[in-house]
């Protein structure tokens, strides 16, 4: 037996039916229907889509993995980059001869002249602070002193003294010299 319906109940059933002719075709739309059930599932939080969350499942899963290749990858090359600042930095300053704060001035150096290169910093910095020579020692002796330790006990206990025996030393050689000469 059919159920007779009110005129008002006829027209609000008439409207869900407009409403749904309307969402249906964008529900199926395979442009639209993701935004489609995206508003769905914000609206009715709990109304299960399984479609719509199975894809947003898979989408995360190759977003943390996409994210986690970036961050390798940027740790990597910052790694990478970091090292061969350090590389750069250390050649630098053994082959100019720089002390740690003269490294600092170079740094100050190049930030303040947007240098980003150590070694043309310090092509254009090293003339401008010359380092000091290293001392050099003739024919394998020691700095700064040709002789034994036996003579620089000798010079060190009477320097007078040592300084006029070589002094006498000197002219006897020039007069045996001057005497082979004749």
């Amino acid at each position: 037996m059919p159920k007779e319906v009110s005129d008002e109940e006829y027209a609000y059933l008439m409207g869900r039916k407009q409403v749904a002719d309307f969402i249906e075709p964008i529900y199926n739309d395979p442009v639209l229907s993701k935004d489609a059930k995206r508003l769905i599932k914000k609206k009715y939080p709990n109304v299960k889509i399984p479609d719509l969350e199975i894809e947003e499942m898979v989408e995360k899963r190759f977003a943390d993995e996409d994210k986690r290749r970036d961050d390798e990858t940027k740790k990597t090359t910052r790694e990478t980059q970091e090292a061969k600042w350090k590389e750069s930095r250390a050649k630098v300053q053994k082959e100019y001869g720089f002390t740690d704060e003269g490294m600092k001035d170079l740094e100050a150096f190049m930030l303040e002249r947007n240098v980003g290169d150590y070694e043309v910093a310090a092509k254009y910095k090293a003339p401008a602070s010359p380092r000091a020579s290293e001392p050099t020692s003739r024919h394998g002796e020691s700095w700064g002193y040709g002789g034994s330790n036996d003579q620089f006990k000798e010079i060190a206990k009477d320097p007078e003294a040592w300084g006029r025996g070589e002094i006498l030393k000197a002219l006897k050689a020039d007069q045996d010299r001057a005497r082979q000469a004749y």
